[in-house]
């Protein structure tokens, strides 16, 4: 069950993303002892520095004045990066991930309102209720499923519809375009195509909020900030958080259960609710689903590890490599329930570090136990050969999940 589909014959796969089931690939451990941070050729022919050390890492995501997110006006043609975007063309996208300070505080104070510890606590009855009404769907349609369709999907899906005020019947759709944009294997056109639809139907979402602001997120920043932010950024800060809502946590969720089905003893810890928190931190460390995040771009020339890095260069920090690191983790290539880790960056780290971190972590701490003691016989389904796991992906993980009970 734990056989990798292989990828088409002529497709390379850059060694920060390719891995072998919940391996990471073996070169990366090879680089972080010896050369934690290297030049990297990108399928593209473009190159960047790739940073494998827990240590620069975090180095580098902790340091917005050296190590910028928006290169468009850093980048030197002369110095293998692409052209500078001219003044005019530095619109305000609403990306948050790729915004330097001080736009990125600027917009980031409008955000986080919507995610502060008290509106996300009072969405924990909301998300108990969602998993439970899933996990009633899923019984009915069983006894095997896809449970990536069935589970994992859904509950992300639901949350962060609610709380950002997207129609829930919409989830099939966004989630196939979110796909096509991570998936390194597809064109840079039908990347590019997939995002231009899902900014089109974000933008058509905020028509509708602009006219009649709602309850959810985007209808919080017309009704607070709407005279600071124009169409054009709303739809891309709703997109960001629509992507990165669902998403990440669709892949924790089901590569998640797939450890622990392939685990019993950890699946038994899981079920009887002992130490979760410790469990999906754990599970959040060794997964490291994110592989690098948005690149980095040198704002000066640095040295770093003892590299020398120009101004414009790009730097790629494997954040999957960070958390295996032995400084980090000892033994950080085994999943260990009674593991004392550091400080995981399985969500960043930083002025970037994930806004809807304590989200995730609410709905993976409510949802692993809810699936484990609802399904107690919970297994995959032997009757397929081949997990589907996902090849060359900015996001990591499975595309399906067949369980049986």
């Amino acid at each position: 069950m734990n056989n990798i589909m292989s990828p088409p014959g002529e497709f390379q796969i850059p060694v920060h993303i390719r891995r072998n089931g919940f391996d990471l690939a073996s070169e990366l451990a090879v680089l972080r002892a010896n050369q934690p941070v290297t030049r990297l050729t990108l399928p593209t022919g473009s190159q960047a520095w790739l940073v494998t050390r827990h240590e620069h890492v975090r180095e580098v995501l902790s340091d917005a004045r050296r190590f910028g997110s928006d290169g468009r006006t850093l980048t030197d043609p002369n110095r293998g990066g692409s052209v500078a975007a001219p003044p005019e063309s530095l619109v305000r996208h609403g990306d948050l991930t790729t915004y330097d300070p001080p736009e990125h505080g600027r917009l980031r104070r409008m955000i986080t309102p919507g995610f502060s510890a008290k509106r996300i606590e009072t969405l924990r009855p909301r998300i108990e209720a969602s998993v439970a009404a899933i996990l009633d769907a899923m019984q009915e349609a069983g006894p095997s499923v896809d449970l990536v369709q069935a589970f994992a999907l859904p509950v992300p899906a639901m949350v962060i519809c609610e709380l950002l005020g997207v129609p829930y019947e919409d989830r099939a759709e966004f989630n196939k375009h979110s796909v096509i944009r991570f998936d390194g294997t597809r064109s840079r056109a039908a990347r590019e195509a997939a995002a231009r639809t899902s900014l089109a139907y974000m933008a058509r979402l905020v028509a509708q909020q602009r006219a009649n602001p709602g309850e959810g997120i985007l209808g919080l920043l017309v009704r607070e900030h709407g005279g600071e932010i124009d169409d054009r950024e709303l739809a891309g800060v709703g997109d960001l958080l629509l992507l990165g809502g669902h998403e990440t946590t669709v892949n924790m969720l089901s590569l998640g259960t797939l450890l622990l089905l392939q685990n019993p003893d950890h699946a038994a810890t899981v079920r009887d609710g002992k130490n979760i928190d410790g469990v999906v931190e754990e599970l959040l460390r060794y997964l490291s689903v994110v592989q690098t995040g948005v690149p980095r771009v040198a704002r000066t020339d640095v040295t770093l590890a003892g590299q020398h890095i120009r101004r414009g260069e790009r730097l790629l920090c494997s954040l999957p490599s960070a958390n295996h690191d032995e400084a980090l983790a000892p033994d950080g290539d085994r999943f260990d329930l009674g593991r004392k880790a550091g400080a995981h960056l399985a969500f960043g780290h930083g002025i970037h570090y994930c806004i809807g971190a304590p989200l995730a972590r609410m709905e993976m701490r409510i949802a692993y136990p809810a699936l484990l003691r609802r399904f107690p016989g919970l297994r995959l389904d032997m009757r397929f050969s081949e997990i589907p796991f996902r090849v060359s992906s900015a996001i990591y993980g499975i595309n399906h999940l067949p369980v049986a009970w």
